[in-house]
């Protein structure tokens, strides 16, 4: 759910420039760059060979489907390829090689960080350690401390946000636009959101938002630090999985392009709308699915990039696509897309020919369905598509079963 226009682009990756950077420094951040890392162990931990590029987000500066691959990616691994170098890649918040892979978070904690506090130091270390030996998972460093407000804290908040839904911090620079009022329209969710300025090293995160939830019941309140969001209110094991599901679902959004907070607000109240509010074909809404337990078991795909959020210090599996292979991919995307179609146009029939009445297999049925037709429209490659198909698949054999 698109709660706003885009916000505005960060600046545009100079790689000439950055290349310039690269021939006389060991770690060179270009204008814009927002992540950061402990440089006295990256320093340490690198190569001869090696060196660090830390870039700005993507934003929208490369709407074409080979444009930053042109622009960015090719140039920038001929140079590597050219002087013999491991490049190591932090764009926004994205780590990755030259030589292959990516590295990031492995749990919620480790994610909350890197996003709370743009700090990619694990993910760095975790990548310039797989260069050097092929290990796919590393320690993590200590994450920050989490710690609860103050009751004047709570207080301040709470009065500001009576003042109005949306509190936008001091620091915090990219537009915040949410339209409360559309969100309740069309969500049926009344939200309440502050958003803060990403944290700096060593500043803990004081989680404010069950503290407001308690001043504003019945009320949904979103908490932003950075590209991180807190959720409490009504439903809170649902609100918890929906916000998990978005982090998963856009997990290259997150790293590379940067977050939009009020699309970010809009994906998760849309979930938690469809499995709260909405009862598909007029039967009771399943439970709802569980990032950390469920989905890899029910859409592996919505965890891919996704090795991201479960994958252990996870090397990442994807890589730079070239020309070729692009091609290729799109035929094999087409394919599926067909197929995908078709299995999807099955599970509708089958759904709408059901007799009507409570089902824990109807019920679970329709949640494929829906989770299907979302990920239908959003899946960008052939493998994705293959695993939306799966999901149909697995809702006809549910409606089979409850005949």
């Amino acid at each position: 759910m698109l709660l706003n226009a885009p916000p505005v682009d960060p600046p545009k990756l100079d790689v000439p420039a950055a290349i310039r950077g690269l021939e006389v420094e060991r770690i060179h951040r270009a204008p814009g760059a927002v992540a950061w890392f402990d440089e006295q162990a990256v320093s340490a931990a690198l190569a001869p060979d090696m060196k660090v590029l830390v870039t700005p987000f993507q934003g929208g500066n490369y709407p074409g489907s080979d444009q930053h691959y042109t622009e960015v990616d090719r140039p920038l691994r001929e140079w590597a390829d050219r002087t013999g170098t491991t490049l190591i890649e932090v764009e926004g918040l994205s780590v990755s090689a030259t030589s292959g892979g990516g590295f990031g978070p492995s749990d919620l904690p480790e994610l909350r960080q890197l996003t709370s506090h743009y700090d990619v130091t694990g993910a760095v270390l975790g990548m310039i350690n797989y260069a050097k030996t092929g290990a796919k998972s590393v320690p993590s460093p200590p994450a920050d401390p989490v710690v609860p407000p103050s009751a004047e804290q709570v207080a301040a908040l709470t009065a500001r946000l009576r003042e109005n839904p949306v509190y936008v911090a001091p620091g915090r620079t990219d537009p915040i636009d949410v339209p409360v009022g559309l969100l309740a329209e069309k969500t049926g969710i009344r939200a309440r959101v502050v958003a803060f300025p990403a944290l700096g090293p060593d500043e803990p995160l004081v989680d404010y938002a069950p503290a407001l939830a308690k001043e504003f019941p019945g009320e949904t309140v979103f908490v932003s630090y950075g590209a991180w969001l807190d959720v409490a209110g009504p439903d809170q094991q649902i609100l918890e999985s929906a916000r998990d599901y978005a982090y998963g679902r856009y997990e290259y959004a997150t790293f590379a392009r940067g977050v939009n907070l009020a699309d970010r607000i809009g994906t998760v109240a849309t979930r938690v709308a469809d499995l709260v509010h909405r009862n598909p074909f007029a039967r009771p809404a399943p439970p709802a699915f569980d990032l950390r337990h469920r989905i890899a078991n029910v859409a592996p795909w919505v965890l891919l990039g996704s090795a991201v959020l479960l994958g252990g210090g996870a090397l990442l599996a994807w890589s730079r696509r070239r020309v070729l292979a692009r091609q290729a991919e799109e035929a094999a995307l087409r394919k599926e897309t067909a197929l995908t179609a078709a299995e999807l146009a099955e599970l509708d029939a089958g759904l709408l020919a059901a007799p009507d009445g409570p089902s824990e297999r109807l019920a679970a049925a329709a949640e494929r369905q829906s989770t299907a037709r979302e990920l239908f429209e959003r899946a960008g490659s052939a493998e994705a598509m293959r695993e939306v198909r799966e999901i149909a698949a697995q809702g006809r054999k549910l409606l089979a079963g409850a005949r």
